[in-house]
C-alpha cells in the first residue's frame, strides 16, 4: 500500500501579515456586535391630581424607537395660546412646529417672540451641535427665520443661548434638550418637561424677559427681513437664583452657574447610585473639579455611577473625557442617537437641563436652562427613560481593540474594505520586509482608494499600494514616502473630524495577505 501523498503545506508565518490582529491603542466608540432592538418609550399612568388639573411637571421626550411627545407637547401649547409666546431655541427647522407658531402669531395679532442663533457665531455653534454628520444649511436657517418674520414674528438673537424652552400665557413652559427640528423631535434621544407650576413658570417667563432685553440681534416682523445689530439693555429683569435642592428651574446665565452647582450637590448627595446623560464631553480632564473630582470621590465611596453619552468619534476630546470617566469606573452605555442631559442620584433626586458636560460652553458660561426635578414623578420618568436608552444603546467604548475590531468604528465616514479579507499578494521582499517591519509597532492599518480606482494600504508612516492582477491576486508596492506623512493614528483621527462627502472611500483596513 502506497502512501497519501502529503497535503500542500501552508504559507509560512514570514508569508501572512494579518493587519486585522494588530493591536491598536487609543479609546474608539464601537458599534456593539449585537445591536439591541430599540423599542417605543412609553408613559407610565400617572397620579391625578385632585381636581383633575395637570400635575405641576409632565416628562415628555423623543425616542427613536417610537413614543416621542416633545412636539406634541409644544404644538398643543402653541395651538392654545392666547396671549403671547416665548420660545427659545437653536434652530426652527421642524415644519409642525414653525406652522404652529405661525397659527400664533396670526391669532394673536404677534405676541410670538422668538430667540434663536441669528449671528454667525451662534449658528456655527449650533450646527456643530445638532448633529455631528446630519447637513444643515446657513441659508435655509436664515430663510426660515425670514418666513416667521414675514408671519409677524419678532426673532433676536442671543450670542451664546442654547437654552431650549418656552412659555406661553405665563400659565405653562417646556424645558427640554431638544432642538426645535424635526430629526431632534423623530429621532435623537431628548427629555425634559412640561411645566405648570405658577412659580417655575414665572421664573422661566423672566429669563425669557432678560435674554430678550440683552440680544444684540434682531429680525423685526415686515415683509423685507434682515438682520440688524440692537444696543443690549442692562439686566434690569431680577430673577431669583434658585434655592439649594428646590425643585424649579436652574440655569448658567453667564456668571450664573446654577446648573453647575446643582450638578456638584446632586453627586456630592449620593450614596448609592448615579445616572448621567450628556451629548457631549468637553474639556472634562483639563477642568476635573467640574465633574471628574466629585465623581472620583462619588466611586471610592461606593457610588455605582454610570452615563448615557453620544459616541462621538470625530471629537478626540470628548473621547479624552471619556476615557478619563471609564479609568474612574464610570460604566459608559454610548449610543449613535442621545442628546439628552441629566443627573440623577439615588433615584431620588436630580436636574434635567440643556447643558452639556463642557467646560467651554454650557456650565460656566453661555445660556443654559434646566429643571430640578426631586421627588417627582416626572423624575421617576426620566429615569425609566434614561434606563431604557442604555439598555438598547447600540454602542460600546473600548480602550484597547485590534484593527479588525475597529472596523466596527461608529463613523460614517470610514467605509467597509471592499476587497477580500485574505488577499494574495506579490512584490519584492524589500517591499514585503517593510510592511512587516511597519506592523512591529502595531496598528490602525488604513485604506484609502483614489481617483483611479487605486487601493492604498498605510501602516504607521509608510504606506503600500494594491494593484490588481490578471491572475486575481494583487502586486503590493511601497509607495513613494512624502516629505511628512502623519501616523496612520493620527490620519484616522484627521479623517474621523472631518465631514467628508460620502462617496469617499477610505477606512479601516483588516485584510490577511499572504505572499505568492
Amino acid at each position: 500500500m502506497t502512501d497519501a501523498p502529503a497535503a500542500p503545506a501552508g504559507p509560512s508565518a514570514d508569508d501572512v501579515i494579518d493587519l486585522g490582529a494588530l493591536p491598536v491603542t487609543g479609546a474608539y466608540f464601537l458599534a456593539r456586535p449585537e445591536v439591541p432592538t430599540r423599542t417605543p418609550f412609553l408613559a407610565a399612568p400617572g397620579p391625578a391630581t385632585a381636581d383633575g388639573t395637570d400635575p405641576a411637571y409632565r416628562h415628555c421626550w423623543t425616542y427613536a424607537g417610537g413614543g416621542s411627545t416633545i412636539r406634541r407637547e409644544l404644538v398643543g401649547m402653541l395651538d392654545g395660546a392666547r396671549r403671547k409666546v416665548f420660545v427659545a431655541s437653536f434652530f426652527l427647522g421642524d415644519a409642525e412646529v414653525r406652522a404652529a407658531l405661525c397659527r400664533a402669531a396670526e391669532r394673536l395679532r404677534g405676541g410670538v417672540y422668538v430667540i434663536s442663533a441669528l449671528d454667525d457665531r451662534s449658528l456655527n455653534r449650533a450646527i456643530n451641535e445638532v448633529d455631528d454628520q446630519q447637513p444643515v444649511d446657513k441659508q435655509t436657517e436664515q430663510k426660515r427665520f425670514e418666513e416667521l418674520t414675514r408671519q409677524g414674528i419678532w426673532v433676536r438673537g442671543y450670542e451664546g443661548c442654547h437654552a431650549k424652552f418656552a412659555v406661553v400665557d405665563d400659565q405653562v413652559a417646556l424645558v427640554s434638550s431638544a432642538n426645535l427640528t424635526t430629526h431632534a423631535l423623530d429621532v435623537t434621544g431628548e427629555n425634559g418637561v412640561v411645566v405648570r407650576a405658577a412659580a417655575d413658570v414665572a421664573t422661566l417667563a423672566r429669563l425669557f424677559a432678560r435674554l430678550w432685553q440683552g440680544a444684540r440681534w434682531e429680525m423685526p416682523p415686515g415683509d423685507d427681513p434682515v438682520v440688524s445689530g440692537r444696543t443690549a439693555t442692562s439686566r434690569a429683569v431680577r430673577v431669583d437664583a434658585p434655592k439649594p435642592g428646590a425643585t424649579g428651574p436652574v440655569w448658567t446665565f453667564d456668571d450664573e452657574h446654577h446648573i453647575q452647582e446643582a450638578i456638584e450637590e446632586l453627586i456630592d448627595s449620593a450614596r448609592e447610585e448615579l445616572l448621567l446623560a450628556t451629548f457631549s464631553l468637553d474639556s472634562m480632564t483639563a477642568n476635573p473639579r467640574l465633574l471628574l473630582d466629585p465623581l472620583r470621590v462619588a466611586v471610592d465611596r461606593g457610588v455605582r455611577v454610570s452615563m448615557l453619552l453620544r459616541g462621538r468619534n470625530n471629537m478626540s476630546t470628548h473621547r479624552a473625557d471619556a476615557t478619563a470617566l471609564a479609568e474612574l469606573g464610570v460604566r459608559l452605555r454610548p449610543c449613535r442617537l442621545n442628546h439628552a442631559k441629566g443627573v440623577i442620584a439615588d433615584r431620588k433626586r436630580g436636574a434635567l437641563f440643556s447643558a452639556n458636560f463642557d467646560a467651554r460652553h454650557g456650565l460656566t458660561n453661555g445660556v443654559e436652562v434646566g429643571m430640578r426635578l426631586d421627588g417627582t414623578p416626572s423624575l421617576d420618568e426620566a429615569i425609566r427613560y434614561f434606563e431604557q436608552a442604555m439598555r438598547e444603546c447600540d454602542l460600546e467604548f473600548v480602550r484597547e481593540t485590534t484593527v479588525r475590531a475597529l472596523t466596527r468604528l461608529a463613523s460614517p465616514v470610514c467605509k467597509p474594505w471592499p476587497l477580500p479579507e485574505r488577499l494574495t499578494v506579490a512584490g519584492t521582499d524589500s517591499d514585503w520586509q517593510a510592511m512587516r517591519r511597519a506592523t512591529a509597532d502595531g496598528g490602525p492599518a488604513l485604506y484609502s482608494v483614489d481617483s483611479d480606482g487605486q487601493h492604498l494600504i498605510q501602516v504607521g508612516v509608510q504606506r503600500w499600494t494594491l494593484t490588481p492582477e490578471a491572475d486575481g491576486g494583487h502586486r503590493l508596492t511601497r509607495a513613494t514616502r512624502e516629505r511628512r506623512i502623519p501616523t496612520a493614528a493620527a490620519q484616522l483621527d484627521d479623517w474621523l473630524s472631518s465631514r467628508m462627502s460620502n462617496r469617499t472611500r477610505r477606512g479601516i483596513c483588516p485584510a490577511t495577505l499572504v505572499r505568492a
